[in-house]
């Protein structure tokens, strides 16, 4: 079913988004009044014709042109500054005035743009020449060259007028800036004014009297302009081509009518053999949306041009059809949305989770409210034609949006609560919309415009009353397209980058990415197009509020092609291309050291850990040039990165050390290769393998299978062994104690076998015996033997010591055993010192003794009241 509908649905966005902006140039806009017709700017000049070869220099012509263009400008700007001096003008003359400086604007920008560069290189050559010498100051130095002093004349008298050119320019875009920022301020006085401007209430008597009163006028202007319309569409038969026009109507009822039936038999029906998924519901949403709004849309657009072809047009009546046809457009979008969105009588389709009798209720209320603000704008436009008085188009503004105040009341109060109230087992009304989190907020944001509509109408605020209830209408819609192209975007993301999908396993395939790696591209993608989205409804929403379209392009164009810092112009365009940039960089380096590690370096013969500080330093060079690359993209120069450079070191004195002393030790651990990458070191009760050296700190994996982060400078401060500096090669030295009266040269045979026995034992060095001394009760050796491992050491000390032990077996050799603890310590008593204690111990027992027995006496006479 996508595939089925993609072109259509496609095609029929674009349909809708140019019938909807672009409408038929008499329905563009109300008339207003007229001012003063002036030349607008000017068109840029022709670039010069190629320089003669009689000219003196080709900067000459090119100052003359951007000195007429920086005149054309001015004049513009002078001529809009005059107008701006009236106080009659409206928001259309303001709207128009500030289309015009934007094209005045950009001219003065495209100067600045060609002259910056140019100033730039005239500054260049003036110093490569260098100063006129100075005959006062050195009278021996030889006369200068009369050409290098004609060339000197010639660039300082480019560069001067260069200059003043660009301080021109920038003058002059200041003050552009300026009728601008004048022009948005009167904008935005005169929107205030005319919404907020009070009047008598809509339940006024005055109010409704003065209607009254002037209501059989109205009534015969309306008949009098409806008979001149029916006079002039009458005037067909008289000119014999009534026939063609009907035939020509009825060829587009029928192509609409057709439209409708061929849409309505493509819109999925809820009697599908399956469940949709959510991807599968936003397109369906969306493509019902465009299907019926498209088509009343597009024969209001032919019944338009019928009726011009046929000289239908009545420039009277220009308002009216206006109204008619932006009605057509707000009443097919918001039928088209609500069928799509709320899909009333097909619920497995509904995108939203909602039950059907809120979602038929939600429809019925949207669509009443549409209808009704498009009669109520209908009537105003007629009140125009027939010209109205005030009073009249002020009341007919304050009963349609008391109108529609009390339709949502009525609505709202039906969604919440209907009358027949079906509760679930948990109490709660089973129209309640409270599957959602949103329902609540979007609730309350509802039942507060709704009472800000009416109370703004009560007190005699109309204007801001309809003005509220346009706002409600567009809104509503700019969030109801919205939710369908969020919802559409975020599934066909999440589909995409699924793992198992078409495109997953097709980027896995063609660029090398990684589940995780295409996970994150989908959730980062899913949160710009969000961001984009959101950004777009919001400026849409806020257009209507004194800020014209052209203003906000012209704010986003600003935000997005530079803002001047200075002398640098920072721009969201920019940072983003200096990002990629250093991207590209970054990714272009880590595919060098991935080339250098995996296809060079090992056909090299260099160890481990100096391909290691090859890669690592690769890295950083490609790190610092890519950084530089991208600065030098948005225009900081090592001057500025100097200044940068500069207050970092007040950081760094105070609070960097640490970290700058550890970057630093990196490097010097990289380049002095006094550690490498799988070297077996020690620091302090911990040992293990060096397994990457980082810019701050140093991995190392422990014995234990646990990393050990160590900060840079304590290795390169810090007392580091390592046991494989200069080799690989282990010393071994075994221990051996045998008893009293054994033979030490067989002892030394014997130890000796069991070195040359083992594999792994080098021959040269060749092992050695020591005899290393004698003991109490037993003679001491050491047997003392390389291996070409370190980390084969231990293993082979494990098979010398079973080695050892059998063959002392065989050869009748005892070991020393176990030496006896020693006897304990002779206690030598003094009496003389010991009898004076003895005494007072026996008299304090004593005395104990006798108070214990005349205790138990009065226990067994019950006498406790007797003290001792």
């Amino acid at each position: 079913m996508t595939r089925k509908f993609a072109l259509v649905l496609w095609s029929k966005i674009f349909l809708v988004l140019f019938l909807a902006w672009s409408p038929p140039a008499a329905f563009a806009a109300e008339p207003r009044e007229k001012i003063a017709q002036t030349t607008r700017v000017p068109a840029p000049l022709d670039r010069p014709s190629p320089i003669s070869p009689t000219a003196t220099s080709p900067e000459e012509p090119a100052t003359t042109d951007y000195a007429a263009r920086l005149d054309a400008a001015k004049q513009s700007l002078d001529q809009i500054d005059a107008l701006l001096a009236s106080e009659s003008l409206t928001d259309a003359d303001l709207a128009r005035e500030a289309a015009a400086i934007d094209p005045v604007s950009k001219q003065i920008q495209s100067v600045v743009a060609e002259v910056t560069p140019r100033l730039a290189a005239l500054k260049t050559r003036l110093d490569q020449l260098g100063s006129a010498p100075d005959p006062k100051a050195n009278p021996a130095a030889p006369p200068e060259d009369p050409g290098v002093a004609q060339d000197r004349n010639d660039q300082q008298k480019l560069y001067s007028a260069s200059e003043d050119l660009l301080k021109r320019a920038n003058l002059l875009q200041v003050r552009a800036d300026q009728l601008a920022a004048q022009v948005m301020d009167r904008r935005r006085a005169l929107f205030t004014n005319a919404v907020f401007q009070s009047g008598s209430s809509i339940l006024a008597p005055s109010l409704w009297m003065q209607v009254a009163l002037d209501a059989p006028r109205a009534v015969a202007a309306a008949r009098s302009a409806l008979v001149d319309f029916a006079a002039r569409a009458a005037s067909i038969q008289v000119e014999g081509s009534g026939l063609l026009f009907v035939l020509a109507l009825g060829l587009v009822i029928v192509g609409v009518i057709a439209a409708a039936f061929g849409a309505r038999r493509l819109i999925p029906r809820s009697d599908s053999r399956r469940a949709p998924n959510d991807l599968q519901k936003a397109v369906a949403a969306l493509w019902t949306m465009l299907a019926v709004a498209a088509i009343p849309i597009a024969g209001g657009g032919a019944l338009y041009a019928l009726t011009g072809g046929f000289g239908l047009h009545d420039a009277q009546m220009a308002p009216v059809t206006s109204a008619m046809f932006r009605g057509l457009i707000r009443c097919a979008l918001a039928a088209g949305l609500g069928i799509g969105l709320l899909a009333p009588g097909r619920a497995m389709w509904r995108p939203v989770d909602l039950s059907d009798k809120v979602a038929n209720r939600l429809f019925r209320l949207a669509m009443i409210i549409v209808v009704v603000v498009t009669f109520g704008k209908v009537v105003e436009a007629m009140n125009q034609v027939i010209g109205a008085s005030l009073q009249a188009t002020v009341w007919g503004r304050g009963v349609f949006a008391l109108l529609v105040g009390a339709i949502l009341v009525r609505g709202l109060y039906g969604i919440v609560a209907g009358a027949e109230e079906e509760h679930k087992k948990d109490g709660r009304p089973a129209s309640l919309a409270d599957e959602s989190p949103w329902w609540a907020p979007i609730r309350f944001i509802a039942w507060t415009t709704t009472c800000a509509i009416l109370v703004a109408d009560l007190l005699g605020y109309i204007a801001l009353a309809a003005f509220i209830v346009d706002q409600l209408v567009w809104a509503a819609l700019v969030a109801g397209v919205l939710f369908l192209l969020l919802k559409l975007a975020g599934e066909a993301i999440e589909q995409g980058f699924r793992p198992g999908s078409r495109l997953s396993r097709g980027l896995m395939v063609s660029i090398g990415l990684r589940r995780e790696s295409l996970q994150q591209i989908g959730v980062l993608l899913s949160a710009a197009v969000y961001v984009s989205l959101c950004t777009l409804a919001a400026l849409l929403v806020i257009a209507p509020w004194g800020v014209a379209s052209h203003d906000m392009l012209g704010t986003l164009q600003s935000a997005f092609f530079g803002v001047k810092l200075g002398d640098m112009t920072l721009s969201l365009s920019s940072v983003i291309l200096a990002l990629l940039f250093f991207a590209l960089g970054y990714g272009l380096t880590h595919a060098a050291q991935n080339w250098l590690e995996n296809r060079y370096l090992p056909l090299t013969g260099l160890d481990t850990g100096l391909r290691a500080s090859i890669r690592t330093s690769v890295g950083y060079i490609g790190v610092l040039l890519s950084i530089l690359f991208a600065s030098a993209y948005l225009g900081i120069n090592t001057e500025k990165l100097a200044l940068v450079a500069g207050a970092l070191s007040v950081g760094i004195g105070l609070g960097l050390q640490s970290v700058v002393n550890n970057f630093v030790s990196g490097l010097i651990l990289l380049w002095e290769r006094l550690i490498r990458v799988g070297d077996w070191v020690v620091i302090g009760d911990e040992q293990g393998y060096v397994r990457r050296i980082n810019v701050r700190s140093t991995e190392i994996e422990t014995f234990d299978r646990a990393t050990m982060i160590v900060p840079n400078g304590n290795m390169v401060t810090g007392i580091v062994k390592n046991f494989v500096r200069g080799d690989r090669v282990a010393r071994i030295k075994i221990p051996v104690q045998v008893m009293w009266g054994s033979e030490p040269e067989k002892v030394r045979e014997v130890l000796l076998d069991a070195a040359k026995s083992h594999d792994e034992v080098q021959g040269i060095p060749a092992p050695v015996v020591l005899f290393s001394g004698f003991g109490a009760s037993a003679l001491s050796f050491d047997l003392v033997c390389f291996v070409e491992d370190v980390e084969r050491a231990a293993r082979v000390t494990s098979d010398l010591h079973y080695s050892i032990f059998k063959l002392f077996e065989e050869a009748g050799l005892r070991m020393n055993p176990a030496a006896p603890p020693p006897p304990p310590a002779a206690l030598t008593l003094d009496l003389e010192q010991i009898e004076p204690l003895m005494q007072r111990y026996f008299k304090a027992s004593s005395r104990q003794a006798n108070a214990g027995l005349r205790e138990e006496t009065l226990k067994s006479s019950g006498q406790k009241d007797i003290k001792t």
